[in-house]
């Protein structure tokens, strides 16, 4: 099977290298910085202590000579990355082919339709496959622990069975298909778990503000970010039930994703995740200590097109998210932009986010037909 990932970071350098390990697949990895890649990655598995050297087909940094003959393009941009890169696949990509996006969160189903009308099939999971890390660019890449599964949502819906059994074959985890793309749109993932964290730490944050460490982001989680999220997600709960009747266990919740009750089973079961050990809060070095660093994902695509999104759904459905919003006016001030004013997402930089009314899905109805 022919396969082009885009995007060479910690997922993308993962599953080029996982699913290149099978002689029978031919890879192509797009990324900005061939010069960095001699055409080989070392995959690292750390859970079974095993190296494998893996020779991809090709490392190319353009879209026409790997798209144009893969039968499954797999994008792990992050979201601000994907509406220019979904732009330039769509010039190649063959009748037929899957594009999926890896995880398929931050509103990217609203790119969906011009793949629908070239015939091909549209899809996104609900989380990243495995933990991974990249030991060094363009050269090994950790596989630090494998998830049991992964969901995926498909558009056209009745291809999702087909796709979750494709993916399953390719990196040997268990494929879910589910019913309701809506499972991923609202899943209780980045879009709420990384804003607790950063709340957490620099909830008071300003300009002349240093911090002496730079923080480890989940081997220090507090029980105030184990707070925030568990409300967070109840406010996500709230938005889904307004939307959908009775939903079924398809959406997750934090509670029974984690099996916990409490906050402070939260926060232990978050500290001592094994594929969490060692990641580093998104901090720069600056003269007298550490700063956050805006730039980072965190701060840029979990705000923009994460919690804003989240907010966008409460807002058709009428349903209020003290909490989402709260964040949001934080995270607008850090970030100097302006999507939230006295609760309503009509800020300056409002009408730039992938949100239902700026897709003009107004209704309860719009959104419910938008996606089955």
């Amino acid at each position: 099977m022919n396969i082009c990932i885009i995007g060479a970071g910690n997922i993308g350098t993962y599953l080029a290298s996982f699913i290149g390990l099978n002689e029978n697949n031919k890879v192509w990895l797009h990324t900005s910085k061939v010069d960095m890649f001699d055409g080989f990655i070392d995959l690292i598995e750390e859970e079974k202590n095993l190296e494998h050297r893996v020779k991809l087909h090709k490392v190319i940094d353009n879209y026409k000579e790997g798209v144009e003959e893969a039968d499954i393009i797999l994008v792990t941009y992050p979201s601000f990355m994907l509406e220019k890169a979904l732009n330039e696949i769509i010039k190649y990509i063959k009748p037929g082919a899957a594009i999926g996006i890896i995880p398929g969160f931050g509103g990217v189903e609203f790119f969906k339709e011009k793949f629908l009308e070239k015939g091909c099939t549209f899809f996104g999971s609900q989380r990243v496959p495995s933990i991974t890390r990249l030991k060094e660019y363009g050269k090994s890449v950790y596989l630090k622990e494998r998830n049991p599964f992964m969901k995926i949502g498909a558009f056209p819906k009745e291809k999702c069975s087909e796709i979750a059994e494709v993916m399953t074959k390719l990196i040997d985890i268990p494929c879910i298909p589910l019913e309701s793309y809506l499972a991923i749109t609202l899943s209780p993932s980045n879009p709420i778990f990384h804003p607790s964290r950063l709340y957490e730490l620099f909830k008071d944050h300003h300009d002349e503000k240093v911090y002496d460490d730079h923080s480890l982001f989940y081997e220090e989680w507090g029980d105030f970010a184990s707070k925030c999220l568990i409300n967070l997600d109840k406010e996500l709960e709230d938005v889904t039930k307004a939307l959908i009747n009775n939903p079924s266990s398809e959406f997750e919740r934090i509670k029974s994703r984690f099996n916990i009750e409490h906050p402070s089973e939260l926060t232990e079961k978050i500290r001592t995740a094994p594929g969490f050990i060692g990641i580093k809060t998104p901090m720069i070095k600056c003269e007298n200590g550490f700063k956050p660093n805006l730039e980072s994902r965190y701060f840029i695509e979990d705000l923009e097109f994460g919690t804003c999104i989240i907010k966008g759904f409460a807002e058709v459905l009428n349903v209020e998210t003290p909490l989402t919003d709260e964040i949001i006016m934080w995270g607008q001030k850090l970030l100097n932009k302006e999507y939230l004013i006295d609760g309503k997402l009509i800020g300056k930089d409002s009408k730039k986010l992938l949100i239902p009314k700026n897709l003009n899905l107004n209704t309860r109805e719009d959104i419910l037909n938008y996606y089955k």
